[in-house]
Formats: structure tokens, sequence, C-alpha cells
């Protein structure tokens, strides 16, 4: 007889458990803070910096330079000042890029 009320009250037990997270929908049950909410928004922008960064990463591997002589140079297509880059220059300009994006405005 008690192992029936026990098993009754387990049951009941699951029963409003699995009503209440169809209800909220799996939600939080109270308001997020401000700083979480901020901290949530600040996590998903470095996430889709890194994502470009490493995009651009790849992209970069693929790079081939053109020799200096070649006819984009005589044509005047590229400056001669940039035709002269060295790859390394190159990711040097791209890492300041990205830290002039990640700095905070004044």
């Amino acid at each position: 007889m008690a192992l029936k009320f026990i098993m009754r009250g387990f049951f009941l037990a699951i029963v409003c458990i699995w009503h209440v997270i169809t209800l909220t929908g799996g939600l939080p049950l109270r308001k997020r803070t401000v700083s979480e909410v901020q901290l949530m928004h600040d996590r998903g922008e470095l996430r889709q910096v890194q994502e470009r960064r490493d995009w651009l990463q790849v992209r970069l591997r693929g790079l081939h330079t053109v020799p200096a002589q070649s006819r984009w140079s005589r044509t005047g297509f590229f400056p001669q000042e940039l035709s002269s880059l060295t790859v390394e220059q190159i990711q040097d300009a791209l890492n300041t890029f990205d830290k002039l994006l990640l700095s905070k405005p004044s």
C-alpha cells in the first residue's frame, strides 16, 4: 500500500516537472540581468571576429604574391609602393587592422 502512494507521488512529480518544462519552452525561469545579456553579446561578437579572422587566415594561405616585374606592375594596376610589399608586411598590416577593429572608440 505504501509503495502505491510512493509511485503515485513519483508519477505526479514527473508530470509536474514535464508540465513546467513544456510551459516555459526550456527558457530560464527568470529574466537575465543586463550584465548577463552584455556578456552573451560580447561572446557572440568575439566569436564572429574569430570566425572572420580564421576565414581571412585561410584565404591568406592560398595567396600567391605577384613578382615586382609582372605585367600588372607595368600597366600601373598596382602602385609601385604596394607591389614591393612582402607577405610578412601584408600580415603585419592585417594584424594592425584587426587591432583597430577590436579597439573601442574613444
